[in-house]
């Protein structure tokens, strides 16, 4: 055998073996994807229920401030 039919196998091996990863991959996505979360598997973070609100983050109100240093001062001219 001679060097291009080594790499045309190494070529073929690999796209072959690449496809097949991307099959296991997308359907190990579609059943983490049909999997539901149940109350078993609750925490307390969810909020099932309720609307969905930031966990992290303060929503941001233009106009408003909560701070009062940061209210502009008033021109005096």
């Amino acid at each position: 055998m001679d060097l291009i039919n080594i790499l045309a196998y190494v070529i073929l091996f690999t796209t072959i073996g690449t496809m097949v990863i991307g099959l296991v991959a997308y359907a190990a996505f579609k059943l983490r994807d049909k999997r539901k979360p149940g109350n078993s598997r609750s925490d307390e973070t969810m909020n099932v229920g309720g609307p969905l609100e930031p966990v992290f983050l303060e929503r941001y109100v233009p106009g408003v401030t909560t701070e009062p240093a940061a209210q502009p001062v008033p021109d005096d001219r």
